[in-house]
C-alpha cells in the first residue's frame, strides 16, 4: 500500500513539475522583448494533454515508477525521456498541422525546464517521503561489501532499509563477489522462491552493463551481452575533445581572477618560492608532459620530509599503500587549504588548453608509478589524464593506489558524456564541502 501511495505521489509531482515548467516557459515568452506579441492564453497550453501524457508514458516505459534507481541513473533516464517527448510532440504538431496554435518557443522551453525541475523535485520528494517512513522498502543483502551495504541502506533516494527478520523483505540483493557460479545459482534459485524481487550484482563488475545491449539466442537459452569500448570510437573521442574545448572557453575566463588571487596569496606567504609547481607526469600513450599546480609545499621540502620520516616510520607504510602521506610536513598553511579544496589543481586548465589533459579522466600518474601499474598501464595510458576523475568522487574516504587504478580503468572502459557530467557536478560538490561552503 505504501509503495502504491509513493508512486502515486511521484506521478502527481511529475505532473505538477510539467505544469510549472510550462508556466515558467509561458512567462518567459510573454515577457521576451523583441519578439512579436504572444496572444495565446496559458489555458490553451494547460489543456494540451499530449504535453503531459507523452512524458509520463515514457517515464513509465523507462521504469521510473517501477524500479528504485540511483539518482544519477534515474536523472539520465528522465533526460532521455524528456528529449524523446519533445521530438514526439513536435512531430505530432507537425502531422496534425496544429503547430500554429502554440508557440514553439514555449513548448521547447518547457521541455528544457522539465529536464531540470523533474529530477530536483523527485530528489526532494523521495527524501521527504523516506524521512516520514513512506518511501521505505525492506531489503536483505547477501555479501560482505560494507561500502555497498552503506550505499544501499543509507541512500534515501533508493529507500531500502535493513529488515529485522530475514523473512520480512520482498527484495533481496545478492553480491556475486567471492561466490562460485554453482553456489550463486543455488542462492538465486532459493531466494526467487521466497521473495518477490531478486537483484544480483554480476560476478564481473568491470563493465557498466546499463549501456550494453542484451539479447537472447532462443535455441540455446543463452543471453548475449554486447559491450563496446566507447573511448575506442573515433566520433566519441571527437565529442570528448569538443567538450574539453567548450568547457575551457566557458570556465577559464571565470577562473582568471581567482587564480590571480591565489597566486598573490602564495607570493605574499612564500616570496622566494615560485607560484607554480611543475612536475613531469604520464600523458596519453605514456608520453611525459609538464603538469602544472599551485605550489603547496615549502622550500627544502625533501630535507624536511627526510627528517620527518626518520621519526615517523608509520608514514612510510601508509605511503606504500596510498601513495600519499597522512601528515605531510612539507605542506604550507595556504597549501593545506588549497589541497583540501583542490584549488591547487586549477592551473591544470592550462594543460587542458594545451591538449595534454582532459577535464575528466584518469589520474595523471607520476613517472615512477608506471611500473607499479602493472598490466593496467596500457588501458590507463590509452587516454589523456584528467584534472578530476572517478576516484576523486568515489565516496570512499581513503582510496589506496590499487583501487585508484581499478577506478580509472572502470572509467575508461565505461566512458560516456553523462558520466563526465556527473563527475563534474560531484567534483564541485566535493570542493564546496571540503572548503566548508556546505
Amino acid at each position: 500500500m505504501r509503495e502504491l501511495l509513493s508512486k502515486t505521489i511521484f506521478v502527481f509531482f511529475d505532473t505538477l513539475m510539467i505544469i510549472l515548467s510550462l508556466y515558467l516557459a509561458y512567462l518567459l515568452r510573454t515577457s521576451w522583448e523583441g519578439l512579436h506579441p504572444h496572444t495565446i492564453t496559458f489555458n490553451t497550453y494547460l489543456h494540451f494533454y499530449p504535453l503531459y501524457i507523452i512524458p509520463l508514458l515514457l517515464f513509465t516505459y523507462e521504469g521510473i515508477y517501477s524500479y528504485r534507481y540511483d539518482f544519477w541513473h534515474e536523472s539520465r533516464l528522465i533526460l532521455k525521456a524528456v528529449i524523446f517527448s519533445a521530438i514526439l510532440l513536435f512531430a505530432y504538431l507537425a502531422m496534425t498541422k496544429s503547430i500554429e496554435h502554440y508557440s514553439r518557443l514555449v513548448i521547447g522551453l518547457s521541455f528544457f525546464t522539465m529536464a531540470i525541475l523533474i529530477p530536483l523535485a523527485k530528489n526532494i520528494t523521495k527524501k521527504t517521503l523516506y524521512r516520514i517512513g513512506l518511501w521505505r522498502k525492506k531489503a536483505l543483502i547477501y555479501g560482505d561489501d560494507r561500502f555497498l551495504q552503506d550505499e544501499i541502506y543509507h541512500n534515501p533516494y533508493l529507500g531500502y532499509v535493513s529488515p529485522k527478520h530475514p523473512k520480512e523483505p520482498s527484495t533481496v540483493f545478492i553480491n556475486s563477489q567471492n561466490t562460485t557460479a554453482h553456489s550463486l545459482k543455488d542462492i538465486i534459485a532459493d531466494q526467487i522462491k521466497r521473495h518477490h524481487e531478486v537483484i544480483f550484482i554480476p560476478l564481473i563488475d568491470d563493465y557498466n552493463l546499463t549501456h550494453s545491449h542484451i539479447y537472447e539466442l532462443s535455441n540455446t537459452r543463452t543471453n548475449l551481452i554486447v559491450f563496446r569500448n566507447r573511448l575506442k570510437s573515433r566520433y566519441r573521442l571527437i565529442l570528448k575533445n569538443i567538450s574539453d574545448i567548450l568547457l575551457s572557453l566557458l570556465i577559464f575566463p571565470l577562473l582568471i581572477v581567482g587564480m590571480l588571487l591565489i597566486a598573490l596569496a602564495i607570493k605574499l606567504k612564500e616570496p622566494h618560492s615560485s607560484i607554480l609547481f611543475r612536475q613531469k607526469r604520464l600523458g596519453k600513450h605514456g608520453k611525459p608532459f609538464t603538469c602544472y599546480k599551485f605550489r603547496t609545499m615549502a622550500d627544502q621540502g625533501d630535507r624536511i620530509l627526510e627528517a620527518y620520516l626518520a621519526t615517523h616510520p608509520e608514514e612510510v607504510a601508509h605511503y606504500a599503500i596510498y601513495h600519499k602521506y597522512q601528515n605531510d610536513p612539507r605542506i604550507t598553511p595556504i597549501g593545506d587549504f588549497l589541497r583540501r579544496t583542490s584549488l591547487d589543481e586549477l592551473p591544470q586548465i592550462l594543460n587542458v588548453i594545451k591538449r595534454e589533459m582532459s577535464f575528466i579522466g584518469p589520474r595523471p600518474y607520476i613517472l615512477t608509478e608506471e611500473p607499479k601499474m602493472n598490466k593496467l598501464h596500457e588501458t590507463i595510458l590509452s587516454v589523456k589524464p584528467g584534472i578530476t576523475g572517478l576516484w576523486q568522487v568515489s565516496g570512499r574516504s581513503d582510496v589506496d593506489f590499487k583501487s585508484r587504478l581499478q577506478l580509472d580503468v572502470w572509467y575508461i572502459r565505461n566512458w560516456n558524456l553523462w558520466m563526465d557530467l556527473v563527475i563534474l557536478i560531484k567534483t564541485i560538490k566535493t570542493v564546496l564541502h571540503k572548503g566548508g561552503a556546505v
